[in-house]
């Protein structure tokens, strides 16, 4: 018997007993608060370990199925800091640099911190100055829970419609279902790619132009959990790009189809992918894939 994964959690940071209380009131699985030092005059001030340990903080469940103690949360604001976790007690490791995570780290990079905490038998929660729209990006690492600061109720309620995808109600599905089309045409970055022993030593430049056929929601979209999000598709051919030298532009076609198609929302893409540093204006493929043929 195989057991699902549990879902991703959603988690606030407060900064006091009663923004913990607003938060756990307007529905979040977990509030998180850093340790406090205990000699006087030092309340407010964040608990930083010798040993090159990380800061700690402590995350209390709202949620009456999650384990009733604090969770010991290791916060790092960088990858790299990584091996201080494993010898100070914890059992969540907090990647929350102080700047817009999806800027300061590839996806790729925060896959790997992710593997890693796995491997240490770590959940990996991640932070970062956090906004909804970062939300349907992060969930394709499938991370245990995302930290936010400063939500009200409203904004805290359309993230937690958006841990579930698709967030939006589907029309109901029929021998030919109602779509919708989105693009993301041009989006060109530097590949390690080609047979030829000359494309080993250098990148050259590719450019993607992604078509997908998406189920149509059931009602008029309003907010951005009820859409599919075109950052998903530029996200995965950054993921691409990171995985090192690919012989043939084929390949990354079909990784990327197999890849997008794993959401349940999308039914069909096309892709086309283009060399462009080899003489003509450009060479490549287009290749068109379909969800079911797939055996998803």
């Amino acid at each position: 018997m195989t057991l699902s994964k549990p879902p991703c959690r959603f988690a606030i940071a407060v900064r006091s007993p009663e923004e913990a209380r607003r938060a756990l009131e307007a529905g979040a699985d977990y509030v998180l608060a850093p340790a406090r030092r205990d000699r006087p005059g030092a309340a407010g001030t964040v608990e930083r370990r010798g040993d090159g340990q990380p800061e700690l903080y402590f995350a209390m469940a709202g949620d009456v199925t999650l384990p009733a103690d604090p969770l010991r949360v290791a916060r790092l604001e960088a990858p790299d800091e990584f091996v201080g976790v494993l010898r100070g007690g914890y059992s969540v490791v907090l990647l929350d640099p102080d700047r817009a995570l999806l800027r300061a780290f590839s996806l790729e990079t925060l896959a790997e911190f992710q593997r890693a905490c796995r491997e240490a038998g770590l959940e990996c929660w991640f932070g970062g100055r956090l906004e909804l729209p970062d939300i349907p990006r992060l969930l394709v690492l499938a991370p245990d829970a995302l930290v936010f600061e400063e939500l009200d109720a409203e904004t805290l309620a359309t993230g937690r419609r958006m841990l579930s995808t698709p967030a939006a109600p589907l029309a109901p599905e029929r021998d030919l279902p109602e779509t919708d089309r989105i693009f993301v045409r041009g989006f060109t970055l530097p590949f390690r790619v080609g047979a030829y022993r000359f494309e080993r030593d250098r990148s050259q430049r590719l450019r993607f132009t992604v078509e997908a056929e998406v189920r149509r929601p059931s009602r008029t979209p309003r907010e951005v959990s009820e859409v599919y999000s075109y950052d998903i598709v530029t996200d995965a051919i950054r993921r691409l790009a990171d995985q090192g030298h690919t012989d043939l532009v084929e390949a990354l076609a079909e990784d990327l189809a197999a890849d997008l198609l794993g959401d349940s929302r999308l039914l069909s893409v096309e892709i086309q992918v283009e060399k462009l540093d080899l003489g003509p204006e450009a060479v490549g493929v287009v290749i068109r894939r379909r969800r079911e043929d797939r055996g998803f």
